[in-house]
């Protein structure tokens, strides 16, 4: 089987347990301090950012959308290098996206333990 290069686009999706305007305001404060944001979409809860170039990529582009689910809101989140066959971009965008919802799920964790009452 030959060998081809691929420029896919990687979707992955997360639940999160909290009302789409929360998870909205967490996705929009992780993309701004650690991509460059392009645009946001506050009725829309989307947001597209891109990452700088690294060692083996020349960076990639993002869009996420929060979208009503059940018990809270799903975050999902579509990467794509910005050039095709660069070799290590899938497992870079991977990482980025991983990193990505451990940032917002933090982020919500904090605010979630900043707004719990505290017993005396």
């Amino acid at each position: 089987m030959p060998f081809t290069w691929s420029n896919q686009p990687q979707d992955q999706e997360r639940h999160l347990p909290v009302p789409p305007a929360e998870a909205f305001a967490a996705l929009q404060q992780v993309v701004t301090a650690k991509f460059k944001l392009k645009e946001a979409d506050e009725f829309t809860k989307t947001v597209t950012f891109k990452s700088g170039a690294s060692a083996f990529t020349w960076g990639e582009n993002f869009s996420a959308q929060i979208v009503p689910a059940e018990g809270g809101s799903s975050l999902r989140i579509t990467g794509m290098g910005k050039i095709s066959g660069q070799v290590h971009e899938q497992q870079r965008i991977r990482k980025l996206v991983e990193r990505l919802f451990t940032d917002v799920v933090n982020v919500l964790r904090e605010e979630s333990s900043a707004a719990a009452p505290t017993g005396s």
